[in-house]
């Protein structure tokens, strides 16, 4: 019986050492990354033919040079003709097809002879640049709109090596790179800032803004282009879009709209299809009225707003909200993009600047505690940082308290906010700068002075001595956004940008 019960300790014993090694086994081959995935686009393509829509800024004589053209969908390429992102990253997304294309391109499905109610849309973008949308009909089919123009490929082989794509197929940028040759490239680098500014010679008492967008590109730390337009234009990874402010006045009241959309289309779209009569798209929400809006932070998918209760005894709100969805949802929490640590970040920022302050035991209060939802993006010192809001009442008036939050925004709200020469040593250069921006380059800074936006060369980790190039601001006028491009991509912002200006 000893034996016996010895017998099976050693057999559960084993059973159980066996079972640990199998769980290992098994975890770690879940997280380990998948090698070698089909790419939802791939091979070499030909483009044979073309629709163009409403939207198009083409001619049908540019639309026929297309024809004949290759596009190549490769791990390391993806090329249409001269136009090309290389290191590509492949997003796959099931869409509508009446809403997709109704949305995004003011057309409908019958105008591509699409049928299914649900397509395949597969985006593609280099290093944080955004490069094309493609419409994934079959694997021998592929649709991309360009210019207005939409144009389809079809395949004519299966795989593409890049050692073996043509030189005509790749620009000769990729084949140096391909190559790994060492040949410095030109420095390219180009910034898009949104700035909003205190409408001065308005008639009525009510805060009004005014917002304007300025592009500026530089080749070899020497300016070259310097673009104005009204209104924001934002740079995102599904491409640019247009954001506005539009006010309403009725009966004595006024309410803002806040109105996010693709440039190729309209904030109002109306489509008239056989079968289905007449669309309208607006993003806009019946608000509750009385409330004005003021930007204070806007970035690729996120835009921080002081909502702003004017006739109510004026309440002000900090929110902060997603870009594609600024009027359709309910203000994000800091622990939706922050997690635990976000929160915790708010509480002690609450805890350290409010209560610690608090001294009038009688000051009557109303939600005198820091909500999640209640925080906003500021700049200070050539950086962007959070700071919460409390809201309460004081002798029967709204009142509220900001405060700083201990925390670095995330990523995932702002991409790129480094400065590659120190604030110090830029107050040191400019002692009256109250902003400042450098492009991941390192090659320009741009410092923001009360009344001027000055862009300097960068020469052994500080400043010019001059000004390669500045720009007059109106009174009052702040920064709500910065957007880099480096490589390649100033042109093509360059090129956007005067495309919309007119």
């Amino acid at each position: 019986m000893k034996k016996f019960i010895l017998l099976m300790i050693i057999i559960i014993f084993a059973f159980i050492i066996s079972s640990c090694s199998i769980g290992n086994m098994e975890i770690s081959e879940n997280i380990e990354a998948p090698r070698n995935m089909d790419l939802p686009i791939e091979g070499r393509f030909i483009i044979e033919d073309y629709k163009i829509s409403t939207t198009s800024t083409m001619t049908e004589e540019d639309a026929k040079t297309f024809i004949g053209k290759e596009a190549v969908f490769n791990e390391s390429l993806v090329s249409i003709g001269d136009d090309y992102c290389y290191e590509p990253n492949y997003k796959i997304k099931n869409v509508e097809a009446n809403d997709y294309l109704i949305y995004y391109y003011r057309t409908n499905p019958e105008l591509l002879n699409i049928t299914d109610e649900m397509i395949q849309v597969v985006s593609v973008s280099g290093v944080d640049q955004f490069f094309n949308d493609f419409i994934k009909i079959s694997e021998e089919t592929v649709i991309v709109n360009i210019d207005g123009v939409f144009f389809f490929l079809n395949k004519t082989t299966d795989k593409v090596e890049i050692d073996n794509v043509e030189l005509d197929t790749a620009p000769q940028e990729i084949t140096l790179r391909a190559m790994e040759s060492t040949e410095k490239q030109a420095l390219n680098s180009g910034i898009l800032l949104g700035l909003k500014s205190l409408d001065l010679e308005a008639d009525s008492e009510i805060e009004d803004w005014n917002y304007r967008s300025i592009f500026i590109r530089s080749v070899d730390k020497s300016i070259v282009s310097i673009q104005e337009m009204e209104n924001i234009l934002l740079p995102r990874m599904t491409g640019f879009w247009k954001v506005e402010v539009q006010r309403e006045e009725v009966d004595g009241k006024v309410k803002d709209n806040i109105v996010a959309y693709p440039i190729n289309r309209g904030t109002n779209v109306t489509i008239k299809t056989e079968d289905e009569g007449i669309f309208k798209i607006a993003n806009e929400k019946v608000d509750s009225d009385d409330t004005i809006k003021n930007i204070l932070f806007l970035g690729n998918d996120y835009i921080s707003i002081e909502n702003i209760h004017y006739r109510n005894k004026g309440q002000r709100y900090l929110e902060l909200y997603p870009v594609d969805n600024i009027n359709d949802s309910s203000p994000i929490k800091i622990s939706d993009i922050m997690g635990e640590t976000g929160r915790e970040a708010l509480i002690e920022g609450f805890n350290k600047e409010i209560v610690s302050n608090i001294k009038d035991s009688s000051k009557g209060l109303l939600n005198f505690i820091p909500k999640e939802e209640s925080f906003g993006l500021f700049r200070r010192n050539g950086l962007w940082i959070l700071k919460g809001r409390v809201n309460y009442i004081k002798n029967g008036d709204y009142m509220y308290e900001d405060f700083n939050i201990p925390a670095i925004p995330t990523q995932e709200i702002i991409r790129y906010d480094e400065l590659s020469v120190p604030w110090k040593e830029i107050k040191n250069r400019r002692p009256d700068a109250l902003d400042a921006f450098t492009s991941p380059n390192e090659d320009i800074a741009i410092v923001v002075t009360r009344n001027e936006i000055l862009v300097y060369a960068i020469e052994e980790n500080t400043i010019g001595n001059e000004p390669i190039g500045k720009l007059q601001l109106k009174q009052g006028e702040k920064i709500v956004m910065a957007e880099w491009a480096i490589g390649r991509y100033p042109q093509l912002w360059e090129k956007e940008f005067i495309k919309e200006e007119k």
